[in-house]
């Protein structure tokens, strides 16, 4: 808990690494994490994504996370870039708390396979659900 970036950053990278070992995705809830501002919130994550995951961890078996893991973001004021505050389509990424979904790639190439290989289909399939 917190709204240190720099303890977040590490409770993140530590999930993470726990992903490259066993399968299954995990969250990193942080109800402090810039709850009210959106965009102080996409910094933290990415500065994980340019500051920590292309860089190698010494006792990973690979040179950097890139490619292992990818970290889905989700916020209570979530906007997708030229969406619009009020655009149906951000409610597939808001949350009641910034919370950073740590998905295994291989897991989510899978399921995209599942759907023909094409994963903007999981996106448009929520933004059907939640227009019905």
């Amino acid at each position: 808990r917190g709204d240190d970036p720099q303890v977040l950053l590490g409770a993140i990278l530590y999930e993470a690494i726990q992903r490259v070992h066993q399968p299954g995705t995990t969250l990193v809830v942080a109800p402090e994490c810039f709850p009210d501002d959106f965009e102080s919130y996409l910094e933290v994550v990415q500065a994980f994504e340019e500051d920590i995951m292309p860089y190698p961890l010494p006792h990973l078996h690979s040179d950097s996370l890139q490619g292992i893991i990818q970290v889905a973001p989700f916020h209570p004021h979530f906007e997708f870039q030229g969406s619009g505050s009020d655009g149906i389509d951000n409610y597939t990424n808001r949350s009641p708390y910034p919370i950073f979904h740590i998905l295994r790639e291989q897991e989510v190439e899978w399921a995209v396979s599942k759907l023909g290989g094409d994963a903007s289909q999981v996106w448009q399939r929520n933004v059907d659900l939640l227009e019905d």
